[in-house]
């Protein structure tokens, strides 16, 4: 049998390619003769660039940057001098892993330390900037990005704001007298998988802000400051993007891109399975399943992340989806409905979180194990 893997990180356990090996591991227990094709992906999020670089010749360009409170911390971005283009992770410099869990507070972080990568990118050359979104732990709409690129954010007393969530309410009028006319010969990518608006339900605040620190008031703070940037950017510039599908990606970053830069969409995990070739192989080869997973498949996966991202190339293919994850936190007939074939859940629910961290490299194979031996 011939398995194609393409899992995402469980996210402080194991990273993709120890979780491709665990996986390999327990079918080849059942399945001696069995072969693997293994393909480094990401969304858009935590591991673009090690994905980028897996698949593209770039150079690594290491900067003195801001994290997510404005903290002096080395960051890194990939450059291709050929193409001229820079990928950018917008977690290496804007990410909640850069925070301890008490400091995560999207009315008080930005992405402005990500603008500073950006703006760097372009004095050295760059004229295509890929942005891969995921793990912000900001809720700031992009105006971090926009300010360190020359956009100046006033409230109604033409005071400077600082671009950060709380802010987001304040915004009365946008200076684009700073921004630099170079930014109009640099093209934008935002590279995402998820389909959420800016605001609203079903938006950035709401679906995202909780897991960055934000207290049920926060939200719905976030979330009119959301519609309010919205108002002033569709009165001001005469753009209406809230409402486009990825637009609430990153604490609304996708938003900004667009609205201040003309960035175009990527679907992440499709941009990176083009560039790994794997579109080509599979019109030349096949494989009978293809194994994708992440650590925790809950409602968000349903909203186009990388698994999602993986069973559309699979029903392209009509090749059979299996997805295996920390844990399932969502109902199994509502995964299979829409199209993946079974879930391997690897946690022991008779021991702690903790547990399941550290030994999750034997759980996952012996889940494996155990599935294809049924």
């Amino acid at each position: 049998m011939k398995f194609l893997l393409i899992p995402d990180k469980f996210k402080g356990s194991l990273t993709s390619e120890e979780v491709a090996r665990g996986i390999q591991a327990g079918i080849e227990k059942v399945i001696p003769r069995a072969s693997f094709l293994t393909v480094k992906a990401s969304d858009g999020g935590d591991g673009f660039l090690d994905a980028i670089a897996r698949y593209r010749p770039c150079i690594g360009i290491e900067t003195v940057g801001q994290d997510p409170l404005g903290k002096p911390i080395l960051c890194k971005y990939l450059y291709n001098q050929e193409r001229t283009a820079a990928y950018v992770e917008l977690a290496n410099a804007s990410g909640m892993e850069l925070l301890d869990s008490k400091d995560q507070d999207p009315m008080e972080t930005s992405t402005y330390g990500t603008g500073l990568q950006i703006k760097d990118a372009i004095q050295k050359g760059a004229r295509t900037i890929y942005l891969g979104l995921g793990g912000s732990a900001t809720n700031d709409a992009g105006m971090g990005i926009a300010n360190a690129l020359g956009y100046v954010f006033l409230n109604d007393k033409k005071e400077a704001l600082k671009p950060i969530g709380k802010n987001l309410i304040h915004v009365h009028t946008i200076d684009v007298s700073n921004v630099p006319d170079i930014i109009n010969d640099v093209t934008f990518y935002a590279v995402n998988d998820v389909t959420n608006p800016l605001f609203g339900a079903n938006g950035a605040a709401f679906v995202y802000a909780k897991q960055k620190g934000a207290s049920a008031s926060t939200i719905m703070k976030l979330d009119k400051g959301l519609e309010k940037i919205n108002q002033i950017v569709t009165n001001q510039l005469g753009l209406e993007n809230a409402l486009i599908p990825g637009s609430g990606a990153a604490g609304g970053a996708a938003y900004g891109l667009m609205s201040f830069f003309n960035a175009e969409f990527l679907h992440g995990i499709d941009f990176i399975l083009k560039i790994s070739g794997i579109t080509s192989i599979l019109a030349l080869d096949r494989f009978d399943y293809i194994i994708t997973g992440e650590g925790k498949i809950d409602e968000q996966t349903l909203y186009g992340k990388l698994v999602q991202g993986v069973l559309d190339l699979g029903q392209r293919h009509e090749i059979p989806v299996i997805a295996i994850c920390g844990v399932l936190d969502i109902d199994l007939v509502r995964v299979q409905e829409i199209g993946i074939q079974d879930v391997i859940e690897i946690q022991d629910s008779n021991k702690p979180l903790a547990y399941n961290m550290k030994h999750a490299h034997e759980l996952l194979t012996a889940a494996v194990e155990g599935f294809f031996a049924k």
